[in-house]
């Protein structure tokens, strides 16, 4: 349920960084990030037995995706309001 969540606000993101015209090495480095982290976070979880470590693993690979689109998040409301 998580990917169907996360793809709006990663789209939403994208959005407004292309509305304000911003191409940032790293904006690259932290969609390359969040493409990483939802493959390790996806194949964790199809390729394991779920157990608490298993779901710990995963929320850990889901915490990094989050953390990225805030992180492209500020650096967009840095750049509007400058």
């Amino acid at each position: 349920m998580n990917c169907v969540e996360n793809l709006p606000v990663y789209t939403a993101t994208v959005v407004v960084l292309l509305a304000l015209r911003l191409d940032r090495p790293v904006l690259d480095a932290l969609a390359i990030t969040i493409l990483v982290a939802r493959i390790c976070q996806t194949s964790v979880h199809l390729s394991f037995e779920q157990t608490n470590r298993v779901a710990a693993i995963r929320f850990a690979f889901f915490f990094v995706q989050a953390a990225c689109m805030i992180a492209m998040g500020v650096i967009a409301a840095v750049a509007a309001g400058s």
